[in-house]
Parts: structure tokens; C-alpha cells; sequence
């Protein structure tokens, strides 16, 4: 018994000998206004893709012509310098970078919907565009983009070729 409490008593003094520390944590960043504000004409857009012959799309990669859209901003913050859109949908089932057309009894099939940068470059889906540069108090910017029908590598068949997509803004 005796040796029990000349144990306790030296775990209560090994016990005293340790230290706590206190520390702190400094947060710090500055809240900017870089964003901007769509146009009123630009929170839903229609692109007319027009009548395209299935003769058009003999093999994958072929495609319509190029049929222009825009994006625009207003109200810009002043530091706002740069921004890029990715757009989001359904990806065709052949070619995940494609805009998948609605699916039913009389809509067309092999084909997709490409989206592409103003240098024509395709904007695979879910990946964002080329950076858009924004100048040091610029108010307003104006995005070009094209969308083309293309062939996916399936049989092409007629009908109703549509699709909707999301676009995301994203600001640096």
C-alpha cells in the first residue's frame, strides 16, 4: 500500500511540470468588388442554330457553321481583371465535351453541340474559358462566343437538334 501512494504522489508531481502555451490566430485579407452584373439580355440566351442538312456530318468532328452569342457584363467592380465562363449540361454520351440534344421520338441523333471561345477555340464542358481580361476600371465587357452543331461519331438522324446549357462566371 505504501508503494501505491508514494506512486501517486509522483505522478502528481511529474503531473505539475507540464507547461501549457496559449496562441492566437490573426486573420486578415481585404473584401473586393470584382464581379460584374449581367446585361438584362444576357441572363437567357437563345442561339439559332438554323436548318442543317444530315448530308452535313459525313463523319465525327464535321460540323455546322459557326453561330455567335455573347455574354454581357455591366456594372463592374473596380477591381474586377479578368473573367472566365464554363458552361455545364448534359454532355452528349460520344463526345463529353458536346452538349448532349434533348432526347425524344423526334428529336435528331450523332450530333452534339459544341461551345467555343472567340477564337474559336471548343470549351469542353465543365472547363473554363480563356481568361477575359479586364481593364482597371472597365464598366462593362462584352463576351463572344460560337456554338456549332458536330457530329459525335454516331449515325446522324433528322429532327429536333436543341439543348439548354448553365454558363458560370468566374472573376479574378
Amino acid at each position: 500500500m505504501r508503494s501505491d501512494i508514494l506512486y501517486g504522489i509522483g505522478m502528481l508531481l511529474a503531473a505539475s511540470g507540464v507547461q501549457a502555451h496559449d496562441g492566437r490566430v490573426y486573420v486578415s485579407g481585404t473584401i473586393t468588388d470584382n464581379t460584374c452584373s449581367l446585361s438584362p439580355g444576357s441572363e437567357n440566351i437563345n442561339v439559332a442554330m438554323g436548318a442543317v442538312s444530315q448530308r452535313q456530318f459525313y463523319r465525327a468532328g464535321d460540323g455546322s457553321a459557326w453561330q455567335p452569342f455573347a455574354i454581357d457584363l455591366q456594372n463592374c467592380g473596380s477591381t474586377a481583371s479578368g473573367v472566365t465562363v464554363s458552361f455545364s449540361g448534359a454532355a452528349d454520351s460520344r463526345n463529353t465535351d458536346l452538349l448532349a440534344l434533348t432526347a425524344g421520338e423526334s428529336d435528331a441523333s450523332g450530333v452534339g453541340i459544341a461551345l467555343y471561345n472567340q477564337n474559336k477555340t471548343l470549351i469542353p464542358l465543365g472547363q473554363e474559358s480563356d481568361v477575359a481580361t479586364l481593364s482597371p476600371g472597365q464598366a462593362s465587357a462584352h463576351l463572344q462566343f460560337y456554338a456549332r452543331y458536330l457530329a459525335d461519331g454516331g449515325a446522324v438522324t433528322p429532327g429536333d437538334a436543341n439543348a439548354s446549357a448553365t454558363f458560370i462566371l468566374a472573376y479574378e
